[in-house]
């Protein structure tokens, strides 16, 4: 009787039950025809002995006497290895042979899959019997599952990668206390999302995910890092829990996440504590130790590590080491790039139960303190250089840096808070201020500074808290109503005043400027202008005195005076130019480019906020690029250029969109609503001024333009017609408003003769419609994303449209012409 074909324990519904990896069973299928060992590492439960049983299934007819599969997860010997292998392919040794030779013997005429799960306990004496079949048994290929690799030469290593993930959405409403819908289309597409639903419908039959609690279980995937063991224990618990529930139970994630003791699992993987337990004792104590004090990051870089993780049996020369070995053993990953520093992270389930053991060990305190300390010199140090000149790309590196980091900052304020150290706290919310004015960080920042402020206030250093009270007067300017603005800045300059602080003057006094301009209180603004001016140019403070110029150029405007303003706009961009602050010079040129289209001069108009949109769109700043997108827009409208306006209108109510401001939605809608009532669309104008009078009245935020444009619509088809129109889309998700919003109607004044594009256009425009993503069609053509993006953006401007939606039906009709 011939032996069976393998010995994989595949239960009865295994392969029904088996979600996501598809790509991944492919691409180690051709791994496999050519390499001779394959090692499948990750972290404990990432699913390595599941990807690894799919795929010996599947790649089992290549091997004529099939695969046999070896549990070594008990085996941490040479003895109870070999043992363990030995008994699988009832290799028998004798007087004459060892169990390695029995074993080689055994597989010397084999051409089999020998399949090796769990390895960890045992890596040394796996490696060496690797090392023997592959060297004595040529027809034999080893594909292995362990938390890191074998170190055998031969080995090609396959990182198990997380399952897909939804990203997490900008919310349009940024306090809304749900997160943001997973769109039903969307949920096919996430490995994590299709998990969590088919293991969540076999707990309790009647599951369905809908749009009220989509978002929770995509924030439960994140939360919970794409890791296929914990998504399923978390899935489990919708027998007694809504998915609200167990989002909210996940900061006690040790005790929500356990089996349900149906003995589906191992016993090390029962409970998500089990399987951190089983990879921490596989650790030597500085390999223990590094983790706990890594926890304090959320995301780090190795400079960062050395400063506050070294000491106390971890010696700084040992860090780098330590890392290149936690990374073999997937306890921590790499995170991404940032402008050629390398940055790591441990995934939040790891982190929590790594700082669990660092405040067990009684270093918490002292590891989050030192990780103060570094912030602040850090930040104080990068602040204080910005007021030099400093290459853009210097400037741009800094502030890519500090997005990465801003999750850090905002932690390691709340810790300092924690402990009492309200002064550190407010030094790294005043370094931070040139970073959350430039990047628009208004609301974030400004949240957490207001909590900084509120904590101890009369214990606060004087300097500190001036500072600190004009910058929050400044965060809320777009954000709050006039006098509430208004008591924020006179506080903080009574509070400059007392302690003879000249930059929290001048940051006050700019804002009572930009707040008088609002308010058309010109006179009142340009005496606040000139001495925050003053103040500024003494206190050497570039970002004040910069848009102390500006207030004053558009107070110069206001009256009537625009050559007074283009002189002062051209000092500005002198100013920005000898620091090679290209943002503040951007600024400026925005404005000349609003004075060029006032005096219509068009093309002048034009040039100018093209060069600073450039600017606007490198740095990243949402709302500047869809200010100057609208004002782009409104510039074709002007010049009758209807079609040519759709793209500028359309980037800006995208950027508003991912932005989460509201206010800026708005905005973007009713320039949308303008250029509807050019292309004689009126009822969609007044659709789309609907909601942007919606958003405009839950924010308190009224606007003479949405009464401007309702009017017109009234005069074109009557108030009955209007008002069905204004209400059609007031009640739809903003997602949907948006994608109809950008669904352009075809325009009659679209030239007859067919758009021309080139071949290269054509082909990508047919794989657009097929629905390919750009990282698809990047990789058909093997050409980079940012070129498949550019010719992407090509093909919009010459067919005049601005969504890929647009295109369908483009390849069929053009077949018939």
């Amino acid at each position: 009787m011939s032996p069976p074909r393998h010995n994989l324990p595949l239960s009865a519904g295994e392969f029904i039950r088996f979600v996501g990896r598809e790509r991944d069973i492919v691409d180690l299928g051709r791994l496999l025809g050519t390499a001779r060992m394959v090692t499948l590492t990750g972290t404990g439960g990432i699913g390595k002995t599941r990807l690894a049983l799919h795929l010996a299934e599947r790649v089992m007819r290549r091997f004529p006497d099939g695969v046999r599969f070896v549990d070594l997860s008990e085996a941490t010997t040479e003895d109870q290895v070999l043992r363990a292998v030995a008994g699988v392919l009832q290799a028998v040794e004798d007087d004459s042979r060892t169990t390695t030779e029995a074993v080689i013997t055994a597989l010397r005429t084999q051409s089999l899959l020998l399949f090796l799960d769990t390895c960890e306990h045992a890596v040394d004496p796996v490696g060496r019997l690797c090392r023997a079949v592959l060297r004595d048994c040529p027809r034999v290929r080893v594909l292995a599952t362990s938390r890191q690799p074998l170190h055998v030469p031969e080995e090609s290593i396959w990182r198990v990668p997380p399952l897909s993930l939804p990203a997490r959405p900008t919310p349009t409403d940024p306090y809304s206390a749900d997160p943001a819908p997973l769109p039903r289309r969307d949920a096919q597409r996430y490995e994590s999302v299709r998990l969590f639903v088919t293991r969540a419908h076999a707990a309790r039959s009647g599951f369905e995910m809908t749009r009220e609690n989509s978002g929770h279980i995509a924030e439960i995937c994140r939360l919970l890092d794409g890791m296929p063991l914990a998504i399923e224990l978390a899935a489990a618990r919708v027998r007694v829990l809504s998915v609200q529930q167990i989002l909210r139970r996940l900061d006690d994630r040790f005790q929500l996440l356990t089996s349900d003791g149906s003995g589906d699992l191992p016993p090390r993987q029962r409970t998500l504590r089990a399987v951190l337990e089983w990879s921490h004792g596989l650790l030597n104590e500085p390999e223990r130790a590094l983790p706990h004090r890594l926890s304090v990051f959320g995301t780090w870089y190795l400079e960062a590590a050395e400063d506050v993780c070294a000491g106390d049996g971890v010696d700084p020369a040992d860090i780098l080491p330590l890392h290149f070995s936690l990374l073999d053993k997937s306890l921590i990953m790499v995170d991404s790039e940032i402008e050629g520093t390398a940055h790591y992270r441990l995934t939040e389930t790891v982190r929590a139960y790594a700082a669990e053991h660092l405040a067990a060990e009684g270093g918490e305190d002292e590891r989050w303190s030192r990780y103060l300390d570094f912030c602040v010199t850090r930040l104080e140090a990068a602040a204080e250089g910005s007021r030099s000149p400093m290459g853009w790309s210097e400037r741009l590196a800094h502030f890519r840096l500090l997005d990465h980091h801003r999750e850090n900052h905002a932690r390691v304020v709340r810790w300092a808070l924690s402990r009492g150290r309200v002064d550190d706290a407010l030094r790294v919310c005043v370094a931070l201020r040139p970073y959350w004015l430039v990047r628009d960080q208004a609301a974030a920042g400004g949240r957490i500074l207001e909590s900084v402020l509120a904590a101890d206030p009369d214990g606060q250093s004087p300097q500190l808290r001036a500072r600190a009270l004009a910058l929050q007067a400044e965060l809320r300017l777009d954000l709050d109503v006039a006098p509430r603005v208004s008591t924020l800045a006179m506080c903080a300059l009574e509070a400059a005043r007392a302690c003879r602080e000249a930059g929290a003057a001048a940051s006050a006094l700019a804002t009572m400027a930009a707040l008088a301009l609002r308010t058309n209180a010109l006179d009142e603004g340009r005496r606040h202008a000139e001495r925050a001016l003053a103040w500024a140019e003494q206190d050497g403070d570039p970002l004040t005195e910069t848009t102390a110029l500006g207030v004053l150029a558009q107070l110069a405007r206001r009256r009537g005076e625009p050559d007074r303003a283009v002189e002062l706009l051209r000092h500005c961009i002198e100013l920005g130019e000898k620091l090679h602050d290209r943002w503040s010079v951007a600024r400026c040129l925005h404005v000349l480019g609003s004075i060029a289209a006032e005096q219509d001069e068009f093309e002048r108009a034009r040039d100018l906020f093209s060069e600073s949109l450039a600017v606007f769109e490198e740095l990243g700043a949402a709302p500047a690029t869809a200010h100057c997108s609208r004002e782009l827009g409104r510039l074709y409208l002007a010049q009758g250029l209807i079609l040519q306006a759709r793209e500028p209108l359309a980037s800006c109510l995208r950027v508003s969109f991912t932005s989460g401001q509201r206010i800026a939605v708005a905005r973007a809608l009713e320039a949308l609503g303008e250029l509807a009532l050019a292309e004689e669309e009126a009822e969609r104008a007044a659709a789309l001024t609907g909601v942007a009078a919606d958003l405009r009245t839950a924010l308190d935020r009224p606007s003479a333009e949405t009464v401007r444009l309702r009017s017109a619509v009234e005069e074109r088809v009557g108030p009955v017609r209007t008002a069905e129109a204004w209400n059609a889309w007031r009640s739809l998700p903003l997602e949907q408003v948006r994608d109809r919003a950008l669904a352009f109607p075809r325009s009659s004044d679209r030239p007859a003769e067919p758009v021309t594009l080139t071949p290269r256009e054509r082909e990508i425009a047919e794989l657009v419609e097929q629905g390919l993503s750009n990282r698809e069609i990047a990789e058909r053509l093997t050409i980079s994303q940012a070129t498949a993006a550019r010719h992407i953006a090509n093909i919009f401007r010459k067919l005049s449209i601005s969504s890929r939606t647009q295109l369908t039906g483009w390849a069929s009709s053009r077949d018939r012409t």
